[in-house]
């Protein structure tokens, strides 16, 4: 589906307007030229403005999903849930920078993307399409600055790496001026939050997310965080879908008519629905403890984004957003804390918080619309009513004839491969800590 921007001025009418930081009745939201005009009292729309009416709805700023392996086919499902902004954290470099480029032109392609290029690991990485390894740290540096100079938004590296690889990896990327995160594994959270690691992926290496601990346990890592200004994004449901892979009740979920039959396949062969049981309850048995963690980092004030890592196995992209905040909620957070780490937080994460992540006047007119009020029940945020980019309104059923479009050919992306390669075992592992 290709949409002409309409630069029409056009007024939205909900019955609510959560801006970000506060709830607003009796306001419309005022857009031109793919921008937020104004936002004013319903009864002082200008004459000749185009009106749509939203009852019942709240209007919230465009979700932003942090944490993506972007995948094309699954575009228009991103846009249908409500996820206008996505940063894809490793991918194929040449590849991801000209779907950025598309979406960037066709808004009604795609959801914005922001990339850190190739995730960057050492020796023992397994993925082969959207990663590179690097024997040492000389290489490394020469990845981050061959990543930079093709215009990435921020660095990311990944689990094999060293501290010393690790340290060398922060200290190159900031000399670009670039964010750096990183998953886990071979470096310790703390280790990577005193090297000046900027954010830390699916509570990787944080060693008391996994376990039962004390909250003088806890706080001592989470003092660590404070710090150094380390934020989290703790992709919640990575560990859920794993450990719940094969739980008839996701084979019946409606919204994954939005998935090529292809990943609906990977999701299928995946390791984890054929693995002994106990690989799956070690992390049903994980979750108390990973959801203690996310509300004792909540509550002391360490930064906390949201994004999904989709399209891993039942982590269904846009959609599955809507999962990560339920889980936020499950685990003591209130439905706007929930809500502010997938629009304000994220939006300071990834750099773009003058352009996105709130409603205001200059803004991005990246909007969705929701029948009821999520502030109040958190699953409100999959009524989805309307959605806009950049000021153009999204139909749902055309942007399901776009994902539709894809069903009919193979689809190739990057992620895909390397996936198609991961469940037919072709591609080597390494031993996950916790």
């Amino acid at each position: 589906m290709s949409v002409s921007p309409n630069i029409q001025r056009q007024a939205l009418i909900p019955s609510r307007i959560w801006d970000g930081d506060q709830m607003l009745t009796g306001q419309a939201v005022l857009i031109a030229d793919g921008r937020i005009e104004a936002i004013l009292p319903a009864g002082e729309i200008p004459a000749g403005v185009q009106r749509r009416e939203l009852p019942g709805c709240t209007l919230l700023p465009g979700l932003i999903d942090a944490h993506v392996h972007y995948a094309e086919s699954c575009g228009p499902a991103y846009l249908a849930a409500g996820v206008t902004t996505v940063r894809d954290v490793g991918n194929d470099l040449g590849w991801i920078l000209g779907q950025k480029e598309k979406n960037h032109g066709d808004p009604a392609r795609g959801p914005r993307i922001l990339c850190c290029g190739w995730a960057l690991d050492g020796m023992e990485g397994i993925w082969q399409q959207i990663a590179k390894r690097h024997p040492d740290e000389a290489s490394l540096r020469a990845a981050i600055r061959d990543n930079v100079s093709h215009g990435v938004d921020a660095i990311k590296l990944y689990a094999s790496l060293n501290e010393p690889m690790l340290r060398a990896g922060v200290e190159e990327g900031h000399a670009h001026g670039l964010k750096v995160l990183a998953h886990l594994n071979s470096t310790s959270a703390e280790e990577a939050a005193i090297a000046g690691l900027d954010e830390i992926e699916h509570f990787s290496r944080c060693d008391v997310a996994w376990r039962e601990s004390n909250t003088e346990e806890d706080d001592r890592l989470i003092d660590r965080f404070l710090a150094h200004g380390t934020a989290m994004n703790p992709t919640v449901n990575v560990w859920d879908r794993l450990g719940r892979a094969m739980e008839h009740a996701f084979l019946h979920d409606g919204r994954r008519r939005w998935l090529h039959p292809q990943l609906l396949d990977i999701w299928e062969r995946f390791p984890y629905r054929r693995c002994e049981a106990s690989k799956r309850l070690r992390f049903q048995s994980m979750m108390p403890h990973i959801k203690r963690f996310l509300l004792r980092c909540h509550e002391r004030g360490v930064v906390l984004g949201a994004g999904t890592d989709s399209p891993f196995i039942n982590l269904l992209p846009g959609f599955g957003l809507h999962d990560e905040l339920a889980q936020y909620v499950d685990a003591g957070l209130r439905p706007v804390d929930a809500l502010r780490a997938a629009t304000v937080t994220n939006a300071r994460l990834i750099g773009l918080e003058k352009t996105i992540g709130r409603i205001r006047a200059g803004m991005d007119a990246d909007l969705l619309a929701v029948v009821g009020n999520p502030l109040e029940r958190i699953d409100d945020i999959g009524n989805v009513k309307a959605v806009f980019r950049r000021g153009i309104p999204l139909a749902p059923d055309d942007l399901l004839t776009s994902a539709r479009e894809y069903f009919a050919s193979p689809i190739d992306d990057p992620i895909i491969r390397d996936l198609q390669n991961y469940v037919s075992g072709e591609l080597p592992s390494y031993s996950q800590k916790s």
